[in-house]
């Protein structure tokens, strides 16, 4: 198998892998070119082995005799297994498997040996690329060939693949029959030179092509990449299976060709034949010892790579686990957050539709004041907040504080003026011109285009979508409410005043007279009605017009006015005729009343438009007084009516009282 290395060089786990070029994915890639490269290259190189294959037999490179000194060592040289094991490192097991497979079939039946034995023949060498390829499928981190540790597991992993490969030697021995003495130096051959190759010709190559294999193949984008699977762990038990296995496997195969060549010995006398025997047993002998610790060298250095890359793999899952679970809590508190907030929004809206409904059902500024007073500290309990009312003289009261301190005083309201120009009152500069008492956002509470209040709010909480919304909502309701209530109170100031005088009209009068009435029969009270009449307002009409009249009858309305309690009222009946209602008025003070306005009205100076003054006017005026005198408001009404007119025929300008 082969796999890709990660560019960190302190983990030997690799995060991802590059699985085998699989021949489907290859076949269906939109990299064309390079498929057709690939293939193409795959079976010239199967020509080239089976070429080379047959060079290595007729050139007799098997079982070539070698000396070292007083050792002797039988070395086979077959170029096959170099191309393959280019393929196993780059493309997969099954790339190198085939050829390889292929080329010791064609050679073995090409050269006699029975097709039944040639098929058998033909895995020993796949069996020793298959073992190569199992260890690199079970450490993957081992592939990054370019680290000194990595190049000598190379070494051992290519020696425990040549040594289960070298069975093959005596496949061919029984195969072909051949005498036990012939048998050694093949199958020392068979292994060594399968290792020695790797060595000197396959290591050095795969370090210097090995970077740039590995570019080539990252642009082609035909290798799959994937994550170590749930098998690595049988894999890897299956390695040490394995290895276990070849050294077993060798041992037994070494003690049998000893066995059998002493066996041979133990029956001749002759030095010729029990001498070479002997040499072979005692090769044997140090060759198995080689081998056997070369081997527990592979095996404990394949459990060192087993357990760095298992550590890894633990420590990467420790890591992924740790990243899961803050992914997991912050997304927990994330939900928790917005749980809250929607929790409080659902609560921020029932107060709101609360505050609505109180809202549109105040009848004056006063009232919604009242409102704004109960619910706003429920609203924005997380802020500073001033609730202020615009006294008639332009100042603030401050209403009502809530939050961790006050964002104004007393004394700070107090001499705060206000100018009169509407597009100002939102401005937070024009309460804090200084900047000290933290103010950040004002909603002016206008009637009428008049400032009758204020919310003052200090900063908001930070990422409180809440608040804002609240703010947002709070200020289009209270926007809508005070429409609304200016629009009733110029309906309602319509519909019970005197567009002319601005007095209450004949409507309100009724209304406010047959509830006073019955006030008056409950607490036995009493209730004076004085009908006012100008003196001459004909003659002021036709002398100076129209508009004179009307300011008479303005600076006498706003006179009349001024001269009253407030729980008195002053209508306009019609024409010149004002009534003026004095509750829990008897007839003595009522007279005595009437009097004093006659008196004042005779030194009230008006002017018209033009400036020119209009001459002293005097009034006329009729009293009649409940319950004495009528005992329904229309009777009391027409008895004052009566008694002003018996005031103008005594000659005007003075008071009478109803009989």
């Amino acid at each position: 198998m082969i796999f890709v290395m990660p560019n960190d060089k302190t983990s030997s786990a690799p995060t991802s892998v590059a699985g085998k070029l699989s021949l489907r994915f290859l076949l269906s890639g939109r990299n064309r070119t390079g498929r057709w490269l690939i293939l193409l290259l795959w079976a010239a190189s199967t020509a080239l082995s089976i070429a080379l294959g047959v060079v290595a037999v007729e050139l007799d490179w098997s079982a070539l005799p070698v000396s070292l000194g007083e050792h002797n060592f039988h070395i086979t040289f077959y170029p096959p297994l170099i191309i393959a094991m280019f393929w196993l490192f780059w493309f997969g097991f099954w790339w190198a498997c085939i050829p390889t497979w292929i080329t010791t079939f064609i050679l073995a039946t090409h050269y006699g040996m029975a097709p039944g034995w040639a098929f058998l023949f033909a895995f020993s060498d796949p069996l020793g690329l298959a073992l190569i390829a199992m260890i690199y499928r079970a450490i993957p981190g081992a592939i990054a060939i370019n680290r000194p540790v990595n190049s000598l597991l190379f070494i051992l992993v290519s020696f425990a693949g040549a040594v289960i490969s070298s069975v093959g030697a005596f496949i061919w021995s029984h195969a072909t029959q051949s005498p036990i003495t012939g048998l050694f130096p093949i199958w020392e051959g068979w292994w060594l030179g399968f290792w020695l190759q790797n060595v000197v010709f396959v290591l050095p190559l795969l370090l210097l092509f090995d970077p740039a294999v590995r570019h080539w193949q990252g642009k082609t984008r035909l290798w799959q990449r994937k994550h170590p699977g749930r098998r690595t762990l049988q894999q890897t038990l299956l390695v040490a299976l394995t290895l276990i296995c070849t050294a077993l496997v060798y041992t037994w195969l070494s003690a049998y060709l000893t066995q059998e060549a002493l066996s041979i010995a133990a029956f001749s006398r002759d030095a010729h034949v029990w001498q070479p025997v002997a040499l072979m047993a005692k090769d044997s002998l140090k060759a198995q010892v080689v081998v056997l610790g070369i081997l527990m060298t592979a095996m404990a250095l394949f459990g060192v790579y087993l357990f760095r890359d298992w550590s890894a793999r633990l420590t990467q899952s420790h890591q992924q686990i740790m990243r899961t679970n803050r992914r997991l809590n912050a997304e927990v508190h994330e939900r928790e957050k917005i749980q809250a907030e929607l929790q409080q929004g659902y609560q921020m809206l029932s107060l709101m539709a609360q505050l609505d409904s109180r809202l549109h059902a105040a009848n004056n500024a006063p009232d919604v004041i009242a409102v704004l007073e109960e619910y706003l500290p429920r609203l924005l309990p997380q802020m500073e907040g001033v609730l202020c009312r615009i006294t008639p003289d332009g100042h603030t009261e401050i209403l009502l504080h809530w939050g961790r301190y006050a964002l104004m005083g007393r004394q700070q309201a107090e001499h705060l003026e206000l100018p009169d120009i509407t597009d100002n009152w939102h401005n937070p500069h024009l309460y804090d011109p200084d900047g000290k008492l933290g103010i950040q956002h004002v909603i002016p509470l206008l009637s009428d285009q008049h400032l009758a209040g204020a919310i003052l709010l200090g900063q908001p909480p930070k990422e409180d979508r809440v608040v804002k919304q609240v703010l947002h909502t709070l200020g289009e309701h209270l926007s809508l409410a005070l429409t609304n209530l200016r629009l009733r109170e110029r309906l309602l100031d319509e519909a019970t005043h005197d567009p002319l005088t601005g007095l209450y009209n004949r409507r309100f009068l009724y209304t406010w007279l047959q509830n006073e009435f019955e006030r008056c029969r409950r607490h036995e009270r009493q209730l004076s009605l004085l009908l006012i009449d100008i003196d001459h307002f004909k003659a002021l009409n036709d002398s100076l017009g129209h508009d004179a009249g009307d300011k008479a009858l303005q600076g006498l309305s706003d006179h009349l006015s001024s001269m009253i309690r407030h729980n008195d009222i002053a209508c306009r009946l019609g024409g010149e005729e004002i009534l003026l209602a004095l509750a829990e008025t008897d007839q003595r003070n009522a007279a005595a009343k009437a009097q004093r306005l006659c008196e004042s009205v005779r030194s009230l100076q008006l002017f018209t438009e033009n400036g020119q003054p209009i001459p002293a006017l005097t009034i006329s005026i009729g009293i009649a007084v409940f319950p004495s005198q009528a005992q329904t408001p229309s009777d009391l009404i027409r008895a004052a009516d009566r008694a002003m007119y018996e005031a103008k025929a005594r000659g005007r300008n003075r008071v009478c009282l109803a009989s």
